[in-house]
């Protein structure tokens, strides 16, 4: 790739603070190189943009960037989604499969979320690594494959490693090249060039000409962002739908307040549950999967329903509006399972 062409690529992480600095230097070296990538930090900061920006200054970029999210997944998939099936190795495989690990064949592999891979499936993945080999569930041949790891998580796995959740040996095999990215409110001078970023990026989309007034950027500026950039983002997009000449003095001196008033996420989510009728699937389920919730706010929801039903997990079925039949009332119970909400 011409010097020009990767410094370019380089800039797509945008900021000019010394902690993105940092990052782009880190990038720049870890794309030399084969070895397995630790990115550690909080939602929203980066990482995926980080493991592809690694991928697309490789040798590797030729291959396939594919991404494995262990928080979206039941731990009953885990296994299946990483290395394929046979068919007949359970009762829904109908036919022969090829799991992910294969897709990510001469290309590199984002394991999203790591802390969350069950302790079952940890020692199947420390062997995939180790070894370049993988065995599809029901078969008794392995197949070789060629693959770089990149894992990323918002969690301190040295605790986690501590407390018996994650494996040492697993740890320390990803933990090679190892980069923390800080959160927005530790580097706020790269604020501005993001909102320029994304106002330019959004009024395209729009084919818009939209601007930022300088009293809404003083609050930008002054917000501690628990989402991070992902956060700046939505703030933004909200920003210029509402951004009538009516509208916009009342959304710059209150949009703060709306957004760190996390206390009433909870109470307004079970509202629109117990009081509209809404699904538990389309309000907690789908947003939890897509980490538009946590799982402190979701845990608080299915408490405050456990107290109304008496702490009966088949009577909380009914004030969620899930239907009680078996088949959904398992579904439910092996989310609260493997979400860790239970």
């Amino acid at each position: 790739m011409e010097s020009s062409s990767f410094e370019s690529t380089l800039k797509r992480f945008i900021g000019k603070s010394r902690a993105v600095e940092k990052v782009r230097s880190f990038i720049r070296n870890a794309s030399l190189y084969d070895y397995p990538v630790l990115l550690i930090g909080e939602t929203g900061v980066g990482k995926e943009l980080v493991a592809h920006l690694i991928h697309e200054l490789s040798k590797r970029r030729g291959g396939p960037f594919v991404i494995l999210n262990y928080s979206s997944l039941p731990e009953t998939l885990v296994e299946s989604e990483l290395f394929g099936y046979r068919k007949g190795a359970f009762t829904d495989a109908r036919e022969n499969r090829a799991g992910l690990c294969e897709e990510a064949n001469k290309g590199t592999f984002l394991l999203d979320e790591i802390a969350e891979c069950p302790l079952t499936v940890q020692t199947k993945l420390l062997r995939l690594i180790e070894n370049q080999e993988i065995r599809r569930l029901g078969e008794s041949r392995t197949r070789k494959v060629d693959v770089r790891f990149i894992a990323a998580t918002n969690r301190n796995l040295k605790k986690e490693v501590e407390e018996g959740k994650f494996r040492k040996d697993l740890f320390y095999r990803l933990n090679i090249l190892y980069l923390y990215i800080p959160p927005l409110r530790q580097r706020r001078k790269d604020i501005p060039l993001l909102v320029d970023y994304i106002l330019e990026k959004e009024n395209n989309e729009l084919s818009a000409k939209k601007e930022i007034f300088s009293k809404f950027m003083k609050k930008l500026l002054a917000y501690n962002y628990p989402g991070n950039v992902r956060e700046l983002e939505n703030i933004i997009k909200r920003f210029l739908v509402s951004s009538y000449e009516d509208g916009v003095s009342e959304f710059t001196l209150d949009f703060q307040k709306e957004d760190v008033d996390w206390a009433m996420i909870p109470f307004k989510l079970y509202s629109k549950m117990r009081d509209e009728g809404k699904s538990f699937w389309e309000v907690i389920y789908r947003p939890f999967l897509e980490r538009e919730l946590n799982r402190k706010e979701v845990r608080k929801v299915i408490h405050m329903g456990l107290s109304e039903a008496g702490g009966s997990y088949k009577k909380l079925l009914s004030i969620f509006n899930i239907n009680t039949e078996a088949k959904n009332y398992k579904k439910f119970m092996d989310f609260l399972r493997h979400a860790r909400l239970k």
